[in-house]
């Protein structure tokens, strides 16, 4: 940690410095001075545990999870379950979003979502399904048709629906687990959100593998969150493939919640459709066949 803050510092002085020099104001507003620094934020910048979540966070996602993710994985089915992971729930938003979202617009289809979270605080919280406004409101994104079906309003607090709840589960498991396929089992879709950027790299890495490894042959993986090199790199190592569904404007919606690129290790890069590859670059939805 200090060695990190020591060569932050110099980083700063020096940087200081060469603004100065002729030229360099424009320079610093560039593409690549800003790849450049968002590097050195990754390297430089330690990591903290984080909480952050809202209900009905990309509805763009949500429509390629009812749509195009529900088409691809309900065409071989034959009546069976679809099971649904969600790791680093933390309170609860996401799953019970999730939950919301299928039972609306697929009333008929049978299914649960098994969520997860290192913190038993969390856990607890989501468990009781109890939420207050600001926790409700506070969403930017979030409509009234989706709080109409989703809760119940009680005492001045919103509670999660009964035919909602009762197909969410939580449990207290570390993504970093080893033994965490045998321990859960696995799944047709797996949510990784906003979890994996807050590890080190190597920790997210060993996460990412491991997720994978929670995925059946015909899945989809839904990972908002992580490093974009270390995304591109790890999705091909997995044969993983980007679903081609409004790409762009669920990245719109991400970096809503992910700002302040280059400067915070959370950051989320401006959309580059010059960028090798960018629909796996920028693709928060991965399928496996």
């Amino acid at each position: 940690m200090k060695n990190q803050s020591a060569f932050e510092a110099f980083f700063y002085k020096t940087w200081v410095l060469i603004k100065k020099l002729p030229g360099m104001s424009a320079f610093a507003r560039s593409a690549a001075w800003q790849i450049f620094r968002f590097k050195i934020t990754l390297l430089t910048s330690s990591r903290r545990n984080c909480h952050f979540t809202k209900f009905l966070r990309m509805p763009s996602q949500f429509n390629a999870l009812s749509g195009p993710v529900f088409d691809y994985l309900i065409k071989s089915r034959s009546g069976r379950t679809l099971n649904v992971a969600v790791m680093g729930c933390s309170t609860g938003a996401e799953p019970y979003s999730i939950a919301s979202v299928m039972r609306s617009r697929h009333p008929d289809l049978v299914f649960t979502v098994n969520a997860y979270d290192i913190d038993r605080g969390c856990i607890d919280k989501a468990k009781s399904a109890q939420y207050t406004s600001e926790e409700v409101l506070g969403s930017e994104l979030i409509t009234s048709d989706f709080i109409q079906a989703t809760f119940d309003k009680k005492n001045g607090h919103y509670i999660i629906k009964n035919d909602i709840r009762k197909h969410v589960h939580f449990y207290v498991a570390d993504v970093q687990d080893l033994k965490l396929p045998e321990k859960i089992g696995t799944f047709d879709i797996v949510y990784v959100q906003q979890l994996l950027i807050h590890l080190k790299q190597k920790q997210a890495i060993k996460g990412f593998k491991n997720i994978c490894r929670l995925l059946n042959p015909k899945a989809a993986l839904f990972v908002a969150g992580v490093e974009l090199g270390m995304l591109v790199k790890l999705t091909r190592m997995n044969n993983l493939y980007p679903c081609d569904y409004n790409i762009e404007e669920i990245n719109k919606e991400v970096c809503m919640y992910d700002g302040g690129w280059p400067w915070v290790y959370w950051g989320r890069e401006p959309f580059m459709i010059t960028r090798r590859d960018w629909k796996r670059r920028y693709s928060t939805i991965f399928l496996k066949s």
